[in-house]
């Protein structure tokens, strides 16, 4: 998930299925051990072959024989997994060993082993997403194969965060309407309608500011959970404290450990404590974070008062102007700005107003230059470009004259 912000694939999956159609689910091991830990590795693998076709077929027994038998907890742990992934539209599901990870356990016949798995949700992602966990694998009672009895390594999950989705980690209830799928547990899930429903209408409302976004994922995933295990991960990957924020935008990355290799999607959490508002402010929360999501990885760099006051302004485009309020400390805070806000305003106790005074001076923007400026503005300050340079040679003012610009619109808006 490598950014967050605060506030097809049936061909490869016939490829991957065909070596399976005519072999039992338990061949014999490689009649000689290679080097190092080669056998090892090939059991490991067929084990997780088999757990990844029992998710994708949605045969529980096949999943289950991946396991270890003895292990009742392990067995109710996965099961819950097992009905986590049956939710989900699963367009690519596989796992590889990563053999160099290989680490025996001093004493005992059980080995360590990193494991990526490879998951694209269809519709959704513009293309699989490589995640990585650390599995336990024991020898089963007959020896002739290597099963897992562990999928949690706390020690290596806490120097390795931002690898886990709420299918991981507890029971979740997944709702769809066309082009959202909702993740929702059984505190949340009576929200739904009301969630799909602003993410769907949203949508189309976000695009027809923004315009097409080809090449990427069509779909929303919107996340609304009470336990917000899964964000402790993005610590250091938002703007903002996620436990503060009404909404996230999650970047799920290609491959967590290479950020040049992209992203797969954007996702969006809503903090469940915002799910009781009016539809109204539900709308426009869902709104400004799917303004995020849409606009991906355009503008990156560009400083937070454009890209939040971008979000903002989207936001509220289909609300009437009486009802576009502000929060209650904006016209205190506009009055004593001197300058364009920084990243020091967005994580004050007053980063609230400052939304407001980067959304006004959006507004400014929009109606003096016309809204397609705002795009331009933002390309133009992509990879942390100087402000000082780009805003007079785009806009002929100096950012210290666009802000008061700004604060004057807001302040002859709300003045009445």
């Amino acid at each position: 998930m490598s950014t967050a912000r605060a506030r097809t694939l049936v061909p490869a999956l016939a490829l991957l299925l065909l070596p399976l159609t005519g072999c039992s689910d338990d061949p014999p091991p490689p009649a000689s051990s290679g080097t190092g830990y080669d056998e090892v590795s090939a059991l490991m693998q067929r084990t997780l072959d088999r757990r990844a076709r029992g998710l994708r077929t949605h045969d529980v027994a096949r999943f289950r024989r991946s396991l270890d038998a003895a292990d009742p907890g392990l067995i109710a742990e996965q099961q819950t997994y097992f009905d986590n992934l049956a939710q989900l539209p699963v367009g690519e599901l596989r796992y590889e060993v990563a053999a160099d990870t290989i680490t025996p356990v001093e004493g005992g016949d059980d080995y360590w082993v990193e494991v990526v798995l490879v998951l694209g949700l269809d519709g959704y992602d513009a293309t699989p997403a490589r995640t990585r966990d650390r599995f336990l694998f024991t020898p089963s009672p007959d020896g002739r194969r290597l099963v897992i009895t562990s999928t949690t390594d706390h020690a290596w999950e806490t120097a390795h965060p931002g690898n886990a989705q709420p299918w991981d980690l507890g029971p979740i209830r997944v709702e769809q309407a066309v082009g959202v799928l909702g993740v929702f547990d059984d505190t949340t899930v009576r929200h739904a309608p009301a969630v799909l429903d602003a993410a769907g209408n949203g949508r189309y409302d976000v695009r027809s500011v923004i315009g097409s976004t080809s090449g990427v994922a069509t779909g929303v995933v919107v996340y609304a959970l009470r336990d917000p295990t899964f964000l402790r991960g993005l610590a250091d990957q938002t703007v903002g404290d996620p436990d503060r924020a009404d909404g996230l935008t999650i970047a799920v990355p290609v491959d967590g450990t290479d950020a040049r290799q992209g992203v797969a999607s954007y996702r969006i959490f809503l903090n469940p404590r915002v799910l009781d508002q009016q539809a109204g402010v539900l709308g426009r929360l869902v709104r400004h974070e799917l303004t995020h999501a849409t606009l991906g990885a355009r503008g990156r760099g560009a400083p937070l008062w454009l890209s939040e006051g971008i979000a903002e302004y989207v936001s509220v485009r289909p609300m009437s102007p009486t009802r576009r309020r502000l929060p209650a400390r904006a016209l205190d805070i506009a009055a004593t700005a001197r300058a364009l806000p920084g990243a020091a305003q967005f994580g004050g106790a007053d980063a609230e107003a400052w939304y407001a005074v980067s959304w006004w001076v959006c507004e400014y923007i929009a109606a003096t230059y016309g809204a397609p400026m705002l795009f331009v503005l933002l390309d133009r300050l992509a990879d942390g470009a100087d402000q000082s340079q780009v805003v007079p040679d785009v806009l002929g003012v100096t950012p210290a004259q666009l802000a008061q610009r700004g604060v004057g619109l807001m302040e002859r808006t709300y003045s009445g």
